[in-house]
């Protein structure tokens, strides 16, 4: 899940569930059935056509299949197309001949394949989406695709046509682009130009950069770290990179789990106001309005941003979150964002615990506080209302900072205390969540948080997430060695407040974890 800072909101990532074995052997069919691959070439030959053509070729197809489901991803922010951007319609042929292929949707199709092994697919991809007076009218310009002169943003969402009736055993993406251009993709790539996404969850959920960009690499542990910059961005440049690299080196640490692969971090043209960013896959779209950078916050909130992103794709590198918790999913990732930054030098702890105090602040300041749960928060409202949204942040960071400090207290005298990072590591990294089949629920957030704190506070956690949020901190931090002050508006007629929270306990984080 994506956050946005000045005037940018939260872009969501969703993603496409595969077809399990177990699916199969319902179908009728074993695991060791040959199961189809899909062939890819994208091939823009003159960049100010603004467009991209795409041939696939699907082969390996049952010889009993008579009709193969198609569809094209909606994408991944606030703001969804009501139709795909396609030039003309998308044609399937069998050896050359057309087939009679039906819309079943805005976003889906039926061919007639008629026990044929193999089909083809070919279509255009205007690249014209931020010119569409919607998405110019909007704050999301920089999660859609554009195509420079001298170089473009792809994403994958807007480009594949997949199959929808299974997951293929393959996937090979070839990109054919003018010769002076390079291309980006967080995939693996057997040779230059052709990459091999894991599956359609991943095909359909990634951004590829063509031609000519600022990149740079570095490899942290196992895993390679890419960043791209689009061209006009010096300043960006040398505020960006060094964060990146600290940043990405300590939460994979934090992690607890094997690393390996790729990632691309994406700063594409700056064409949105303010800041923010989206995690996709394996890569992440992100964009700074460039007057942003001359300010003094911009040490901030930068490696706030690039700190809360990356956070995510520990989550959902495994399951995705339901809406129940998406007050753990956004604020547990936000106050962690804060933390490791703070815990890297990058922002002092008296900076760190004000942003506690402005969150308090701010759900209680909520038109919302006493009214709806975090939970509730979090359901279809949280993409509608901005209060709600400011809640399901303010508050999950709130939540997140008084179990952080109910673990530490409560197993303080233990021959092996406990921080709120080994219960993360507990609740993430569970075996027990298998993406496609069980992710995590509420339930299982109080089971996991049993081993590390008292019942009392697991009940108290209900009741704060669960009931009309109406959370003192005060009290609760208070019982767990932190002094937080409510301070009243100097106008007797004004309801808003500020809280001031004790920075020395939290300095307890520089210690080794």
């Amino acid at each position: 899940m994506g956050i946005r800072i000045a005037s940018v909101l939260l872009i969501v990532a969703m993603g496409v569930s595969a077809v399990s074995a177990g699916d199969d052997q319902e179908n009728g069919k074993t695991a060791t059935d040959p199961k189809p691959s899909l062939s890819y070439v994208v091939s823009i030959s003159d960049p100010s056509a603004k467009q991209a053509r795409v041939s696939a070729a699907i082969s390996g197809l049952d010889l009993d299949r008579s009709s193969l489901r198609l569809g094209i991803h909606r994408g991944q922010s606030f703001l969804k197309l009501s139709e795909p951007l396609l030039e003309g319609p998308v044609q399937a042929r069998i050896d050359g001949k057309r087939l009679k292929i039906e819309r079943l949707g805005p976003f889906a199709w039926q061919a007639a394949c008629n026990g044929a092994r193999s089909v083809d697919l070919d279509y255009t991809v205007p690249l014209t989406h931020r010119e569409l007076e919607e998405v110019a009218a909007s704050h999301d310009q920089y999660e859609f695709p554009y195509l420079d002169t001298d170089h473009g943003m792809l994403t994958s969402w807007s480009l594949f046509v997949v199959p929808r009736d299974f997951e293929p055993a393959s996937i090979d993406v070839r990109f054919e682009l003018p010769g002076s251009w390079d291309v980006v993709a967080p995939w693996p790539e057997t040779r230059p130009g052709l990459y091999h996404p894991s599956g359609l969850r991943v095909l359909q959920n990634d951004l590829i950069a063509v031609g000519k960009w600022t990149i740079w690499t570095k490899r942290i542990h196992g895993f390679e770290a890419t960043v791209a910059i689009a061209p006009g961005q010096p300043m960006l440049e040398k505020k960006v990179i060094d964060p990146i690299s600290r940043i990405v080196a300590e939460e994979l640490d934090f992690f607890g789990r094997p690393v390996e692969g790729k990632y691309l971090f994406l700063f594409g043209r700056p064409d949105t106001r303010g800041a923010g960013g989206s995690p996709k896959s394996a890569s992440m779209t992100l964009t700074i309005e460039p007057r942003l950078l001359l300010l003094p916050k911009a040490v901030d909130f930068i490696p706030h941003l690039v700190a809360h992103e990356f956070f995510h794709t520990w989550g959902s590198s495994i399951y995705d979150a339901p809406d129940e918790l998406r007050w753990f999913n956004e604020g547990f990732t936000d106050y962690y964002a804060y933390l490791v930054i703070t815990r890297l030098g990058m922002k002092t702890w008296e900076a760190f615990a004000g942003k506690l105090g402005a969150a308090m602040a701010e759900c209680r300041a909520s038109p919302h506080f006493e009214k709806i749960s975090l939970v509730e928060a979090g359901g279809e409202i949280f993409f509608r209302d901005r209060e709600a949204y400011r809640m399901v942040y303010s508050g999950g960071l709130i939540a997140a900072a008084w179990l952080d400090r109910a673990i530490r207290t409560q197993t303080a005298g233990k021959a092996s205390p406990s921080t709120l990072d080994d219960f993360m590591r507990a609740f993430n990294n569970d075996p027990r969540w298998i993406r496609g089949k069980r992710a995590p629920g509420l339930c299982d957030f109080f089971e996991i948080l049993g081993r590390f704190v008292d019942e009392r506070t697991v009940q108290e956690a209900r009741k704060a997430v669960g009931e009309p949020y109406a959370f003192d901190p005060e009290i609760a931090f208070s019982r767990n060695g932190v002094t937080v002050k409510r301070i009243a508006a100097n106008d007797p007629e004004s309801a808003k407040v500020t809280y001031e929270v004790e920075a020395d306990p939290w300095k307890e984080h520089d210690l080794p974890r």
